[in-house]
């Protein structure tokens, strides 16, 4: 019987369903709000910044756990120090760690996050200019991302926009004639005796430091040096004679608002810029140059390297006591001379610690120092898998929970990173192959969020600081000279290899001088969607940047006259490789012959004149056979015989032992022999004429007048002529005969083929 269902009926039904699907979505939620704190900790470590703060917006319980910084804390060392979350916060891998000190570990998080999308995925294209005639020596960035840099040949500096590429007038020259009023004329702008030049900023002031070959030492500072609209007329002082050096000055470092200097005299000075006036002189060591300066004034120290290898140390300078020397021997201790290319003090400690490297040396040395007792510890830091090294920066720290680090670039393009607070570790606690291709690291630039190397052939390149994953590369700013300009300078005129590498303080600036250029570039925004692809719709966005479209387009004109020239390369190899070829294959054609036959042909030849050169020896040689001497003695010939007879050949019965004598050699005919006894003229020619049979031929009168059988035999009895040369000659015809057929032939065969 059909029943029809009423309203309640219908209303009851779906008031049931509601409130099934309503606990079944409450259970759901329950499930996954109940998952331990543990647990959770694990998947909010592999989110992103993104991610984490779209999943605080699902209810409040994970807002709440968003909130806390420990979440955030165990997402960041999970993802770039490969930290899990139940793994000790205190360990090894935060060598590489440092904060920006932007507050929380939520800021931190975004921050880095932030800043390597956009030096990974940026758009933004390198500016390259010239700030020089001549190869950058150094360059210092100032505020608002002006650029100074400094020329050590011609002795000035120059001020540079290098976003824009625009280029200040006038210099800042080490003579003080016009200082920052020229025009930028090398030929009348420049100091050619200037031995040291150190850079250095005070807000917009620049700062200069100049040392000459004569060891005097000036200071110029430039206030409001990068404004564009006036002309920045730079204050220039130069020291008095009885303050410089007795020699020239080697080394230049600039130390807060002080100056120090090394000289070629031994001595090391401390002088106050702004009065122009040495504050503190050593000793001078006339016997060896100061090489290197390093010094850390407010804690009382100063540090010079000598030529020799060895460092002093002078300490106390300050008002309430005296100062003190300590001389550290070579610590290579290997007793040969090495040279110190660097040194840096590391006053964060509770005594000072000296870094020392050494030119084209495998390890880099520690130096404690004790000042109160005078003891001095040294410790090696280096592996020799990698190379000798050629770059190295030093990262010094006294923040809580960072580490004092080193980094190093050898010459097999390889990256070590050291940690500085535990010297009984010499070996690289990470290290990277930079370069594949082996180029040598040249330059380093480390600021926490990036790691740049740069190397001889010019080359940079960016790695993430704390995963050292590949970032991004960038050319050589230098152009390659191609056809005839390669061809008539023969190479590249400047040094390709990168010589410095500046990063900005907000983390997104990036400067590399290579040679006479410096290149700049800075990690633009990101769109948050990503970038637009062809099958993605919308509308196109105009282009707010002109200049970056006629860039591009610049540069697509180079690629292209690159390419060409590069075709054009390939063209020239190949038809020089195929007309070489098809001129040995006409050359062959012409002769009737390929080249197997070729081949065959030379190798005849080549057996002809072997076999000529063996017939030639036998033909020299004297054949004799082995006889019993007591048999058969040999008789002299008597004094009134032919004086001396040609080479003979003596027949035997058999030609089983038959040897090459050495060469006939004439002998003098005044040492005549005695003639034979009688005895041996009687004795019987029974054994003689057995083994030697009488041959036929012309012999002299006086021994066809004898009739005993011992003048009558072969060895007694001189020949007339040889029988070597016909019996020879007549194996040799029959050979030749065959020869001159097989050439006749081919010289037929060739004259034919001439013909046609």
């Amino acid at each position: 019987m059909l029943t029809r269902k009423t309203q309640l009926t219908q209303n009851k039904v779906l008031s049931n369903n509601k409130s099934s699907d309503s606990t079944s979505h409450s259970q759901h939620g329950l499930l996954l709000l109940h998952i331990p704190l543990e647990s959770l900790t694990h998947i909010t470590s592999n989110l992103d910044p993104k991610s984490l703060l779209a999943l605080a917006q699902v209810n409040l319980r994970l807002s709440d756990h968003i909130r806390d910084d420990h979440t955030w804390h165990r997402a960041f060392v999970c993802q770039y120090l490969g930290m899990g979350p139940e793994t000790d916060l205190h360990d090894a891998k935060f060598l590489l760690l440092r904060r920006s000190h932007v507050g929380s570990w939520r800021q931190e998080f975004i921050l880095y996050y932030s800043l390597r999308r956009r030096w990974e995925r940026s758009r933004n294209t390198t500016t390259a200019h010239i700030p020089l005639h001549s190869a950058v020596s150094s360059m210092h960035l100032m505020p608002s991302h002006g650029l100074i840099s400094s020329s050590l040949q011609y002795g000035v500096v120059s001020r540079s926009l290098p976003f824009t590429g625009r280029v200040l007038r006038g210099y800042l020259d080490a003579a003080g004639s016009g200082t920052g009023l020229g025009i930028g004329n090398p030929n009348t702008e420049f100091t050619p005796n200037v031995s040291a030049c150190a850079l250095g900023a005070d807000g917009g002031t620049a700062k200069v430091a100049w040392g000459f070959r004569n060891g005097e030492v000036s200071f110029t500072a430039a206030n409001k040096a990068m404004d564009t609209n006036s002309r920045s007329a730079a204050k220039f002082s130069r020291c008095t004679v009885g303050d410089k050096h007795q020699g020239m000055v080697l080394d230049i470092v600039w130390d807060a608002g002080n100056v120090v200097t090394g000289g070629s005299d031994g001595t090391v000075k401390v002088w106050d810029p702004k009065r122009a006036q040495c504050v503190w002189t050593s000793d001078a060591r006339i016997q060896d140059q100061c090489v290197k300066v390093a010094a850390a004034l407010n804690r009382g120290i100063v540090a010079g390297a000598m030529r020799d290898g060895n460092i002093i140390i002078w300490s106390g300078f300050t008002a309430d006591s005296s100062t003190s020397v300590i001389t550290v021997p070579c610590p290579v201790g290997d007793g040969a001379k090495h040279e110190i290319c660097g040194l840096h003090i590391d006053g964060y400690g509770p005594s000072p610690t000296l870094l020392v490297t050494f030119s084209d040396h495998i390890f880099f040395y520690r130096v404690d120092i004790d000042l109160t007792t005078g003891t001095v510890e040294c410790a090696k830091f280096g592996d020799s898998a990698l190379g000798a090294i050629t770059a190295l920066t030093p990262f010094f720290t006294n923040e809580a929970g960072e580490h004092s680090l080193v980094i190093a670039g050898t010459q097999l393009g390889c990256v070590g990173v050291y940690d500085w607070t535990i010297p009984c570790n010499p070996l690289p606690a990470y290290k990277l192959e930079a370069y594949e291709d082996g180029a040598a690291v040249t330059a380093l630039a480390w600021n926490g969020l990036s790691l740049v190397t740069g190397c001889a052939r010019g080359t940079t390149k960016v790695w993430d600081a704390l995963t050292l994953e590949h970032v991004r590369t960038f050319p050589s700013p230098i152009p390659r000279k191609r056809g005839l300009a390669s061809a008539l300078l023969g190479g590249p005129a400047e040094n390709p290899a990168v010589r410095q590498i500046v990063l900005g303080p907000e983390k997104d600036v990036l400067l590399v001088a290579v040679g006479d250029r410096v290149m700049a570039w800075r990690a633009g925004p990101v769109p948050k969607t990503g970038f637009r692809t062809r099958s993605t719709a919308g509308k196109k966005e105009r282009s707010g940047d002109p200049a970056s479209k006629s860039h591009q387009h610049l540069e697509m004109r180079q690629a292209i006259v690159e390419s060409r020239h590069l075709l054009e390369d390939e063209s020239k190899h190949a038809q020089r490789v195929y007309g070489r070829e098809r001129e040995q294959r006409a050359q062959l054609e012409a002769l009737g012959l390929d080249e197997v036959e070729a081949v065959e042909y030379l190798l005849m030849l080549s057996r002809e004149e072997a076999i000529e050169r063996e017939r030639s020896a036998i033909d020299q040689g004297v054949f004799e056979g082995e006889f019993d001497i007591s048999a058969a003695p040999p008789a002299c010939s008597p004094p009134s015989s032919a004086p001396s007879s040609p080479p003979r050949v003596s027949a035997v019965s058999s030609n089983a032992k038959i040897r090459v004598s050495s060469p006939f050699r004439a002998e003098p005919t005044e040492a005549l022999l005695e003639p034979p006894s009688p005895e041996l003229r009687d004795t019987p020619p029974a054994a003689t004429e057995a083994h030697f049979p009488l041959i036929s031929g012309s012999v002299s009168a006086q021994g066809s007048a004898a009739g005993s059988p011992a003048r009558s035999s072969a060895w007694s009895l001189p020949l007339a002529r040889s029988l070597a040369p016909s019996s020879t000659r007549s194996t040799k015809t029959a050979d030749d005969e065959m020869d001159d057929d097989l050439r006749l032939a081919i010289a037929l065969s060739l004259s034919e083929a001439g013909m046609k």
